[in-house]
């Protein structure tokens, strides 16, 4: 038995450093880029940044959201940058991000070893004390790359210090629920502009860290249907949704283990529902011509559906029922 309080800080504990990991690693490709993309590129690329993050840019009431490129080659790159990056008002920023994962680990720090505590708290502490124009005149890409190795070196203590208990699984459930929801939502906002040039493709590959796995796997030669289906069905790559549905599932077992006689709970039941959709493998088919836009949105949909799910079942449940639904 976990307290739900518990439960639900390492839930969104690692919810939140995905997060932060995910806009890093976006925002360290797109950088890479300005210097000598063409303005249409870049623009395309910002727009594309802020729809899959679900948030609006600066100055949208203005010049349009996150759907319309005028937004994007009205404002500059440092000001996207800096609202992704340290606008503690953007829920969507990393610093938001970094500032609440800290806070619900702190919420469980009895839990948690000296060096778990010290891998977060540090990057924690680094980041308060950097501003955006510290860096940018020099490599600003290198600061979001260190912000995602330090995501990496917390999940790295964690896996070799931490018992593999229920709380270990509730960060497993909210960090591959995050990653699916993220990956999900950026195949989405590359997909309303992607043909099958190279460098598109090869930009959606980047930014879910899959681009020298693909080229194993499938060779040089890039084809947007087996890119998307790549990062839809790939059992073996951990940010395809594939990989992410299965930790998934395979953590709620350990969690709330399926009872014989009973029905499963809503959680179980949705996460089932997500993996009925991926056993279709030809449904999310975004390639010219593929009508899977539906089925990835249902994807997100049943995603947030989980979510809902997960806490009304295991964090805001009624105090005389059990973790198993059992009476206590």
């Amino acid at each position: 038995m976990i307290l739900a309080r518990v439960a639900d800080s390492f839930y969104w504990m690692n919810r939140y450093l995905e997060r932060v990991a995910h806009t890093a690693r976006l925002l360290e490709l797109q950088l890479e880029r300005l210097p000598s993309s063409p303005a249409q590129e870049i623009a395309a690329g910002w727009r594309r940044i802020f729809h899959s993050l679900g948030t609006r840019p600066p100055g949208a009431d203005i010049y349009g959201g996150p759907e319309d490129e005028d937004a994007f080659f009205f404002a500059d790159g440092y000001t996207l940058t800096d609202y992704l990056s340290f606008e503690a008002a953007n829920a969507a920023s990393i610093v938001f991000c970094l500032s609440a994962a800290r806070e619900n680990a702190r919420q469980v720090r009895d839990s948690l070893s000296n060096a778990i505590w010290s891998s977060l708290n540090r990057e924690y502490l680094r980041l308060r004390a950097t501003s955006l124009v510290d860096v940018w005149e020099r490599e600003p890409v290198m600061l979001y790359r260190a912000i995602g190795e330090a995501v990496q070196l917390f999940d790295g203590v964690c896996a070799s210090a931490m018992r593999r208990d229920a709380g270990w699984h509730f960060m497993r459930v909210g960090r591959f629920i995050e990653r699916a929801q993220l990956i999900a939502a950026l195949i989405g906002a590359h997909a309303k502009d992607l043909a099958e040039e190279e460098n598109d493709w090869t930009g959606l590959l980047q930014g879910c860290h899959a681009f020298e796995t693909y080229c194993h796997v499938h060779g040089a030669q890039i084809s947007g249907a087996e890119v998307v289906s790549f990062l839809a069905y790939d059992p073996e790559f951990p940010y395809s949704l594939r990989f992410a549905v299965d930790r998934l599932r395979g953590s709620l077992e350990v969690i709330d283990p399926p009872v014989r006689g009973r029905s499963p709970a809503e959680p179980h039941a949705i996460a089932g529902r997500l993996d009925a959709l991926l056993s279709r493998q030809t449904a999310i088919d975004l390639t010219a011509g593929g009508r899977g836009e539906k089925e990835l949105a249902e994807f997100i949909d049943l995603g947030w559906k989980f979510h809902e799910a997960l806490e009304r079942t295991y964090v805001y449940y009624p105090t005389e029922v059990g973790m198993s639904g059992e009476r206590t």
